[in-house]
């Protein structure tokens, strides 16, 4: 009995040792998964024309296409964040024309499958060429405040190299650096300008510009210009009052259009002198005259000298001749201050007189 037992019992344990090492031995589900795996993935990749391009130019090809890779996932994975692989086209012993041109990898591992998307491309080779030429600003002139202008652009470079194929080339009729103002604008502008080749129509030339953009400054100013601040007197005075203007200020500046500026050739100012009866300085604001944006200064002391005084009330008849008398003072002082202020110099104070 004893015997029979012990014999189960080592059957027993020679078959638990057997399955042990057995499953010791088989692969994991895990480690099958990995090694089996696959994967899909597409990238965009530069794409690398082979050509004598110091003597063509060559247009209509993308600068990048799609590779979509499959195989081992670790491979594709590789594969994609390296790029360590090139999707040509080869255009060496092509010549001038029209050509459609089949691209191909080179570098990839080949146990991966690989498509190219678009697997053949359209080019244009043609004849090369290349000239350098000026800058031109260009700008809209009503974004300008009314009566600003502006003043020669600067430029961190005057003149760029322009190259493309021979018949683009020809038909460049300017390299343009568009400047956008803003409404309104009164200040310099300072802007990193995109250039641009355009034909004699302002269309758009297919070629290469180098440098690709330019540093504009964009001076603003307002004209102006000095010229001479004459009196004038207005309103009802005292009777029997003669008022005499002077100004330490004899010439002011005015801003405006060159047009506009080209038109004044002095500032004639009203001094109102209704009921002073006793000498008086006036602080008088100066308005800009018509077409004109302002001037400076904007206002100015006028002294008012008042002298004379009449206290008998005349007949009519010596009534009429004092006024005939007195209209003739009246003109002759006015004439008088007249020639004062057109021989005024800017050492000398703008002056007017005259009795009521």
């Amino acid at each position: 009995m004893y015997r029979l037992l012990a014999l189960l019992l080592t059957i027993a344990l020679f078959a638990y040792v057997n399955v042990q090492n057995i499953n010791n031995t088989r692969p994991s589900g895990t480690q099958d998964t990995t090694i089996l795996a696959t994967k899909k993935q597409t990238v965009s990749v530069p794409l690398q024309i082979n050509a004598n391009t110091d003597k063509y130019f060559i247009t209509g090809y993308p600068q990048k296409v799609k590779v979509t890779l499959e195989g081992n996932a670790s491979l594709v994975t590789v594969s994609a964040n390296t790029q360590s692989f090139r999707i040509i086209a080869d255009l060496t012993k092509l010549g001038i024309g029209r050509h459609t041109v089949q691209l191909r990898e080179e570098g990839l591992n080949k146990e991966l499958t690989y498509t190219i998307d678009p697997r053949t491309i359209d080019v244009e080779i043609q004849t090369r060429d290349n000239k350098k030429m000026p800058i031109q600003v260009d700008f809209n002139k009503d974004s300008l405040a009314p009566g600003y202008t502006t003043e020669a652009p600067k430029l961190s470079t005057s003149t760029v190299d322009v190259t493309g194929a021979r018949s683009e080339i020809e038909r460049i009729s300017q390299v343009v650096a568009k400047v956008a103002l803003n409404r309104n604008t009164k200040t310099d502008v300072d802007q990193e300008v995109l250039l641009q080749a355009l034909d004699s129509d302002g269309n758009t030339v297919n070629a290469v510009i180098s440098p690709q953009t330019v540093h504009v400054t964009l001076p603003v100013v307002l004209p102006s210009k000095k010229v001479d601040l004459e009196l004038e007197q207005k309103g009802s005075g005292v009777s029997g009052h003669r008022y005499s203007l002077s100004s330490e200020t004899k010439r002011i500046t005015v801003y405006g259009s060159n047009a506009e500026l080209a038109k004044i050739k002095k500032v004639t100012l009203p001094v109102d002198v209704t009921g002073v009866s006793a000498t008086v300085t006036k602080n008088i604001d100066v308005p800009a005259p018509s077409g004109l944006v302002g001037v400076d200064p904007k206002t100015v002391a006028v002294k008012i000298d008042v002298t004379g005084t009449t206290n008998a009330t005349p007949s009519s008849t010596d009534g009429a001749a004092h006024s005939s008398d007195n209209s003739s003072s009246s003109s002759s002082a006015n004439s008088s201050s007249s020639s004062s202020e057109s021989a005024s110099s800017d050492n000398e104070s703008s002056s007017s007189s005259s009795s009521n």
